[in-house]
């Protein structure tokens, strides 16, 4: 943890040499964990986060939400298969 906050310190402080401004409002800090901050502004924590489909939770512990996804596809297949009368008929979609 103190690892990332050194690593913001430096970035913070080289954008600040090199007029670049970075916005702490717009950062989001998915981890498990405590705050960190960008010179004098705390970055927000998000509690979750969403990556290739799969949503991910932070608590006092990592797990996965995969009920969206599979509500989403469940979804799909009844869209399709409610347009379709027979079967055989799934080979021409």
């Amino acid at each position: 943890m103190k690892q990332l906050q050194k690593m913001l310190d430096i970035c913070f402080h080289c954008g600040k040499y090199f007029d670049v401004v970075f916005n702490a409002k717009k950062s989001t800090l998915f981890m498990v964990g405590k705050e960190l901050h960008m010179g004098p502004y705390n970055i927000s924590q998000s509690q979750t986060m969403k990556s290739l489909g799969v949503a991910f939770k932070a608590y006092n512990s990592l797990a996965t939400d995969v009920d969206r996804t599979i509500r989403k596809f469940y979804a799909s297949a009844n869209a399709i298969l409610s347009h379709v009368k027979f079967a055989s008929e799934m080979s021409k979609l």
